[in-house]
């Protein structure tokens, strides 16, 4: 493309320079054709004059110097005679002349004027190629911006789609966390429950137990105060004595069997003990079943005092 804007250049500074050179049209001769040549007309005799004498030496005077002295008019060569036929020759070679003058003058207006058409193409072609061009390149333009918008288009659309997803993702994540929260909270507050229910049912079962045992406990009173009530200390048992039996009942509060688990090591107080516990059957039991089962076995101990 260089090489072909180069090359214009140097051809249309040729085409301009050549026809700036030759711009002066030169004036067309004139021939006139005659049939037969005119006579030749007579010579005019040349004149001759004298010259004057030589003038005496006058005394040297300054004066002004007289102003140059007018050309001499010069006559005119007079044309030798030419015979018709030589001066036939003669025209016939001038007008050849000039018929060939005129046809070169002719080619090259011809020439100047195709110049001048070919100097108009090749700007007109130049100037469509240009407008082709920039057409062209105006086309590749807002085909390469077409494509960078839509390129744009779809960046920023698929980066919507992937703020959209990454949203999604961490509302996702946020609801995910809120809800094992919640299940957390909900577990936490369940076991706190269970915690604090099993709490107050080991404390009512403690209460419970407590409540027993200390029912129990007033019962084996009641029962150890009767069978206090009957017991005949004999003389010389000292108040440490220790004796330990075993009671078996049956409802109602009956006296099943007696047996001693460990003596006091005096048999008179182990046998006063055994006479006490007979004598206060029926001993006093709880009504109820549950209670009574775990009064059924007695393990006492009897001390004097």
């Amino acid at each position: 493309m260089a090489l072909a804007i180069v090359v214009h250049v140097a051809f249309f500074a040729f085409l301009y320079f050549g026809v700036s050179w030759q711009r002066k049209q030169p004036e067309p001769l004139v021939a006139e054709l005659w049939s037969e040549l005119p006579p030749p007309k007579p010579l005019a005799p040349i004149k001759v004059e004298p010259k004057p004498p030589p003038l005496p030496p006058k005394p040297e005077v300054v004066e002004p110097k007289p102003p140059p002295p007018e050309p001499k008019r010069v006559e005119p060569t007079p044309t030798p005679r030419v015979e018709p036929k030589e001066a036939q020759i003669e025209l016939k070679e001038k007008q050849r002349k000039l018929q060939e003058k005129k046809a070169a003058q002719e080619a090259e207006r011809k020439a100047q004027i195709e110049r001048k058409q070919e100097e108009k193409r090749l700007k007109e072609e130049e100037r469509k190629q240009e407008d082709e061009r920039k057409r062209e390149e105006k086309i590749k333009r807002d085909e390469e911006r077409a494509q960078e918008e839509a390129k744009r288009k779809e960046e920023e659309k698929r980066q919507e789609e992937v703020r959209r997803e990454e949203d999604k993702r961490l509302q996702e994540e946020a609801r995910v966390r809120q809800v094992a929260i919640l299940e957390e909270q909900q577990k936490e507050a369940e076991a706190q429950r269970v915690r604090a229910q099993a709490e107050a049912r080991k404390r009512a079962e403690a209460e419970r137990i407590a409540a027993k045992s200390a029912e129990l406990e007033g019962w084996k009173g009641k029962i150890k105060e009767r069978i206090h009530n009957n017991v005949v200390i004999p003389p010389g048992v000292p108040d440490n004595a220790r004796a330990e039996y075993t009671i078996i009942l049956i409802p109602g509060g009956e006296v099943l069997n007696v047996k001693l688990r460990k003596s006091s090591g005096f048999p008179a107080y182990d046998a006063a003990i055994e006479r006490a516990i007979n004598a206060a059957s029926p001993l006093p039991v709880p009504s109820e079943p549950g209670l009574f089962q775990q009064l059924r076995e007695l393990n006492l101990v009897f001390l004097p005092n």
